[in-house]
This record gives structure tokens, sequence and C-alpha cells, in this order.
């Protein structure tokens, strides 16, 4: 189960990230681009993710996953292609001389975090 490996270097991450001035705690969003290629279970990730959030004092983080489907390129005909299945043939020559363009890897993308000012604005109004 490396959702959970995957989870926990997702919230380190974000912990690293944050400005000395921003409080863990103020983290109300994290997105993340997921490669279709990671073999990643989404719902497993967020549901992980939710479980081990208070401990690095992130307890309002919602976990935003986008899964990045997989482009490729022949390396013999130069066509472009997606993939829905493993399988890594040129649609167009038939080859399997391939590059993968996208479609792995796990990025952070964005951090989002309450605005002090707004709560406190807020607050105040019925």
């Amino acid at each position: 189960m490396h959702e959970l490996y995957i989870a926990q270097c997702i919230l380190k991450s974000v912990a690293e990230s944050l400005p000395e001035n921003v409080p863990a705690e103020s983290v109300n969003e994290v997105r993340v681009q997921v490669g279709q290629l990671d073999a990643v279970v989404p719902d497993t990730l967020v549901f992980l993710f939710d479980a081990i959030k208070s401990e690095r004092g992130m307890k309002n983080a919602r976990l935003v996953l986008d899964e990045i489907s997989v482009l490729c390129r022949c390396r013999d005909c130069g066509c472009e292609f997606s993939i829905e299945i493993p399988l890594f043939l040129c649609p167009d020559c038939g080859h399997g001389r391939i590059e993968i363009l996208r479609g792995r890897g796990i990025t952070l993308t964005a951090i989002h975090v309450n605005d002090e000012s707004d709560e406190n604005e807020n607050s105040g109004h019925s």
C-alpha cells in the first residue's frame, strides 16, 4: 500500500513549503497531480491523507487529486497518442519504441490556506 507513503510525503512537502508565518492549521486544500502510470488508487490516497493529516497539524486540509493521463510519442514516426490500457504501441505505425511524455509522477501543485483577515471580517457578520 504505497498510498500511505505518498500521503505522508505530500503532508511533509506541504509542511516544508509553508512560510514560517503561516500555521499548518490554516491549510484548507492541497492540490496534487498524479500520473495515471503511478498506479495510485485515488480514494485510498484521500482516505489515508484524511486519516493522518492531523499528525502534521492540518486537520482542515482537503486533498484534491488531478489525474494526469498518459501521453506518448512514437520514436519512429513521431505520432503522439494517449493510451487507456498499458499497451505501448504506436497506433499509426505499430512500433513499440515510444517515449512517455506525460502520465508519470506525483506533483504538489497548490496549497490553499485560510486568510485570517477574511475570517476576522466574516466572524463579525451574521
